[in-house]
């Protein structure tokens, strides 16, 4: 249901994917991977100022979701406004 929605609409910026992502986790967690590797290449793609410091700070708090979902979320929304 997300994805045909997403489909409809003109662009999905990267804090509607990481939501996007969040609701994977919860209802698909075997898509869930695969759909936290698309965000963390749009990141490196679409934010110029991205390094890898950043990347390696998304991939772990996307594999900290389950420990600590708080601290994970707050980490991933604060790099998707940078």
């Amino acid at each position: 249901m997300i994805r045909a929605a997403a489909t409809e609409l003109p662009a999905v910026n990267l804090e509607d994917a990481l939501r996007v992502c969040v609701v994977v986790a919860d209802q698909r967690p075997d898509l869930f991977e695969r759909a936290a590797l698309r965000w963390l290449g749009r990141y490196a793609l679409e934010r110029k100022d991205a390094t890898i410091a950043n990347l390696r700070e998304a991939a772990d708090a996307f594999a900290g979701l389950d420990a600590d979902r708080e601290a994970s979320l707050a980490t991933l929304h604060g790099l998707s406004r940078l």
